[in-house]
């Protein structure tokens, strides 16, 4: 298991008398619902659950708010454990694991009653990237529809006012 670099998501890595400043609060916050990543849960049986995500906030260092699906596996192994960790890749070599405990805070959301928002504590940030290679961009999305883009809108105000 990679060892933990943070406690938060201002993340500080020294390579070779070198200091990297990795803010994942701040590439979340800029990138409102472009940052795709990987939310790991623990399904009933002990078998592990994956999905992609992107609807995102964070109020500080320490939090994030996460627009959801609420009939999703990943929302009901919240409910259950509160276990998660976002795997983020990103442009500029951005490889981490955020490890948390998440809380489903409104159910449903206000403007899409498919959709929830989770409160996630972070627990910790490990380092995932390779030695031999340098991560230099992460998944490019763009929404299909206008009405699309009017969910994002929504969900991301949204989340940003349950902080």
């Amino acid at each position: 298991m990679a060892k933990i670099v943070s406690e938060d998501l201002v993340v500080r890595i020294e390579k070779k008398g070198q200091v990297s400043v990795f803010d994942l609060a701040r590439i979340f916050n800029e990138n409102p619902n472009r940052v795709v990543s990987v939310v790991g849960t623990v399904n009933e049986d002990g078998t592990p659950n994956t999905a992609p995500m992107s609807l995102f906030y964070c109020p500080d260092e320490r939090t994030i708010i996460a627009g959801m699906t609420r009939a999703s596996r990943t929302v009901e192994n919240l409910r259950r454990t509160g276990r998660v960790i976002i795997e983020v890749l990103y442009d500029g070599d951005v490889g981490f694991g955020i490890i948390g405990r998440g809380t489903v805070i409104r159910d449903p959301l206000e403007c899409n009653d498919a959709t929830c928002a989770v409160k996630i504590e972070v627990l910790g940030v490990k380092r995932d990237t390779s030695p031999a290679q340098i991560i230099t961009a992460g998944v490019r999305i763009t929404p299909r529809s206008e009405r699309a883009i009017e969910y994002e809108k929504a969900v991301m105000e949204e989340l940003k006012g349950l902080s």
